[in-house]
């Protein structure tokens, strides 16, 4: 092999080796940059502007007072906090004379947020008058172990209100006055994470101003009694009058009463629809085709035998005359001479050319 072939090969190779060491540098460049680019686009969106939220480091009771050792700042992850929420401790403790406290309206639990509906302005007091809804009146009423529900109602409980007149005679009923009415305090206490019972003298409820008429002129004429009501019991009852009469009425508790089996409604599979409508198909065309065979069974053994004479064959010995055949004459010419035979009628038909027949006679 001549040199400068030789040489031409080492040339090659050297410039494919630096081609490929090249091509590899540049993949490994466009892909460290394209890493480097979809992590900073992770983190941009994963960024969120970083905010803080004022929270209760211990648990407040209703009516304590607020103070920097009970509140602190935490990091609050999305840009959309609770309405109403505090974003620096400086904005909740704005400073330690009486003109400036703020107290907590409601129990608030450590970690909980503390929002501007659950304490009071700087410088007004938790009193039971902060804590009315807008709108919303405070009215109490007296009552004893027996019409208070043996003291198991506190505060934030819902009760119905009934309403018993007549006095002790033949006249008495009940009509229910009020449902589902919030009851604010029972006798001076209106902490509502009290969940122990006690026999109370009055309860405070939040009413609106005719159902505070209402309560008022109720226990003017009668006597009120309190029903303690689920809190998940939003509805509204239709309730009728009960009087002395209603009470020979035999009524079972709801509880013992049997409910009524479900009843469940399957649906079928098309398919399986089908299957089975073909077989009902099947199944009464086999059952009209074994009512017809039977029918017709019935009918042959009802009809009577018919009776077939049998076939007398009669040998007859009959004389039949012989039969005489035909002949005709059969003329040839042989030679310029002319002559006449007589034959059968069946042999002369053999005779084609050349020949003349003439009928016999």
């Amino acid at each position: 092999m001549r040199f400068s072939t030789i040489a031409s090969f080492l040339v090659a190779a050297v410039l494919a080796g630096i081609a490929v060491f090249g091509a590899r540098n540049w993949f490994a460049s466009e892909r460290q940059n394209f890493a480097t680019q979809l992590q900073q686009q992770v983190q941009q969106v994963d960024r969120t502007p970083e905010r803080t939220i004022v929270v209760a480091s211990e648990s407040i009771s209703f009516g304590e007072r607020l103070d920097k050792t009970k509140v602190r700042e935490i990091e609050w992850p999305s840009s959309i906090v609770p309405k109403g929420s505090f974003e620096k401790v400086e904005d909740l403790i704005i400073g330690d004379t009486e003109d400036a406290a703020r107290f907590a309206l409601t129990n608030i639990a450590a970690g909980e947020p503390i929002l501007n509906t659950k304490v009071t302005i700087p410088g007004q007091r938790a009193k039971l008058s902060t804590a009315l809804t807008p709108g919303m009146k405070a009215v109490s009423i007296r009552v004893n172990d027996v019409l208070g529900v043996a003291g198991f109602v506190l505060p934030g409980d819902r009760v119905d209100i009934l309403l018993t007149r007549g006095g002790r005679g033949v006249d008495s009923y009940v009509d229910v006055l009020l449902q589902g009415v919030k009851v604010l305090a029972i006798d001076q206490t209106a902490d509502d994470s009290k969940d122990q019972p006690s026999v109370v003298r009055t309860v405070t409820f939040e009413v609106n101003t005719i159902e505070a008429q209402k309560l008022v002129l109720g226990a003017n004429v009668g006597t009120l009694s309190l029903a303690l009501r689920n809190l998940t019991s939003t509805g509204i009852e239709m309730n009728e009058r009960i009087t002395l009469n209603d009470l020979n009425d035999i009524d079972i508790a709801e509880d013992l009463i049997p409910e009524e089996p479900e009843v469940k409604v399957i649906v079928p599979d098309p398919s399986i629809a089908r299957f089975t409508m073909l077989e009902q198909l099947l199944k009464n065309l086999y059952a009209g085709t074994a009512e017809q065979i039977q029918s017709l069974e019935d009918k042959l053994n009802a009809q009577e035998p018919v009776i077939v004479e049998r076939e007398v064959i009669v040998e007859r010995f009959v004389e039949r005359k012989p039969v005489i055949p035909k002949r005709r004459t059969v003329a040839v010419i042989r030679n310029g001479k002319r002559a006449e035979y007589k034959v059968e009628e069946g042999n002369a038909r053999i005779l084609q050319a050349g020949v003349q027949v003439e009928p016999d006679g």
